[in-house]
């Protein structure tokens, strides 16, 4: 890309963009000339598209945590994540090589994908949380937390506050956000999980939540014999976090216009509530 202090137009004004476009000019020679474009980002990041870098800006120590999680994680399991590139921590700028593939955000997962995820999780929950400690944060996802400020269908909301299951008893790393769109695939096969910013100790049934939201439960049954560990006990937790993500989704899906994610919530609803 051109020199960032000499640049024109409105992306000159944006401190993230600068910042971003600051570390990739100085850690990323080789993608001098190329466009940095901007691809979306959160309440806590900014995410920015340089060829085929995925440059994220977020506060300093965040991306430092970040950078340390995803080194320590990308060896211990057995499917792509983002490997930093560019780690600028004191701009708090990584940038890492985009993965191949597309998100499965509305589409059909590809055959043995649940068993996979299964397996991947067996090995990210037996990571020893001494060595996350300074990494990332401890939430022990209690269930009446989740339904603070949640909206959607009275009928549904007393279903949950009816059926609310205790918090759990042991905490693992989790990656805490695992959701079709985070989980990419390519010709047939999954390719990576991306998006480790919400990265937690904390109740390994919220990394089978979304996945029971959004494939359902053949796919939750497969993923967990992978996984090797079922009980009641969890079912009922992943269940609970599944139908409070689905009706997140639903509101987001209906305030932001964003349709796959109203569609995808909708289309969960029909397993997550069944009629009794």
């Amino acid at each position: 890309m051109n020199d960032p202090d000499t640049a024109r137009g409105p992306h000159a004004r944006d401190a993230a963009w600068a910042r971003a476009a600051r570390a990739v000019h100085e850690h990323a020679t080789d993608h001098r000339g190329v466009e940095l474009r901007e691809l979306g980002g959160g309440l806590d990041h900014r995410t920015f598209l340089l060829g085929d870098l995925v440059v994220r800006v977020a506060a300093r120590a965040t991306a430092t945590r970040e950078a340390d999680l995803l080194h320590l994680v990308g060896p211990r399991v057995s499917i792509p994540i983002p490997a930093p590139h560019v780690d600028d921590r004191q701009r708090g700028v990584l940038a890492y090589p985009l993965l191949p593939g597309r998100p499965l955000l509305g589409r059909t997962p590809p055959r043995g994908a649940a068993a996979r995820l299964g397996r991947v999780l067996r090995e990210l929950h037996r990571i020893d949380l001494a060595e996350v400690a300074d990494l990332v944060p401890v939430d022990h996802a209690a269930p009446e937390a989740w339904l603070e400020e949640l909206t959607g269908p009275p009928e549904l909301l007393r279903v949950l506050h009816t059926d609310r299951p205790r918090p759990a008893r042991e905490l693992v790393l989790a990656h805490a956000d695992l959701g079709a769109e985070h989980v990419l695939e390519h010709r047939g096969r999954l390719t990576g999980i991306v998006d480790w910013a919400d990265a937690a100790v904390t109740d390994p049934a919220l990394d089978f939540a979304r996945l029971h939201r959004d494939f359902g439960p053949a796919f939750l049954d497969d993923a967990l014999l992978a996984y090797g560990q079922d009980s009641r006990e969890l079912r009922r937790r992943i269940t609970f976090f599944a139908r409070c993500a689905a009706l997140e989704d639903l509101a987001y899906g209906r305030e932001s216009g964003r349709e796959e994610y109203r569609r995808a919530a909708e289309r969960s609803l029909s397993w997550l509530f069944p009629p009794s």
